[in-house]
């Protein structure tokens, strides 16, 4: 066999592997972004719910169940952010910016999960007034980590 034709099939056969290997990468980020916004709306809705009981002053168990089911995920919500699942890579809204400091993300998606635990014992004391201080502080951390690293609406096609 000839060398000249050695080299063009071996760059094509990398050429077709990198390629594929792309677009699996770019469906696993979409499952992840998928993921990670599913846990951002169960969190959400919960502290929505949180925050219309503690104005109401009926706050319970249920609502510390509500709390611990929402804190499942915001502990592996970080884990989440894979280096390529930004805007730009996959329908996200994740800033690229997100990844220059990371660790500055993770910690506050530690506080996120730290002010969650917070909500939590204040629901389980049945205290109205705490459960709503610690809710507010709660969606606090929430703006803190959307306003550097969340890009504004995705556009509907």
């Amino acid at each position: 066999m000839k060398r000249w034709f050695i080299i063009p099939a071996v760059v094509a056969v990398a050429g077709f592997a990198f390629g594929t290997s792309n677009l699996v990468l770019a469906q696993d980020h979409g499952a992840v972004v998928k993921e990670r916004s599913a846990i951002m709306k169960t969190v959400t809705r919960t502290l929505k719910g949180l925050r219309k009981n503690a104005k109401a002053g009926k706050v319970g168990g249920k609502d510390a169940a509500r709390t611990a089911k929402a804190l499942v995920g915001a502990k592996k919500f970080a884990k989440l952010f894979p280096v390529g699942s930004h805007s730009g890579m996959v329908k996200s809204r994740a800033k690229k910016a997100l990844w220059d400091d990371f660790s500055k993300f993770e910690a506050q998606s530690a506080k996120l999960v730290a002010a969650l635990v917070k909500v939590e014992k204040a629901a389980a004391s049945g205290n109205a007034k705490a459960m709503g201080a610690a809710v507010k502080v709660a969606r606090g951390t929430c703006r803190d980590c959307h306003k550097p690293w969340r890009g504004p609406k995705l556009k509907k096609k």
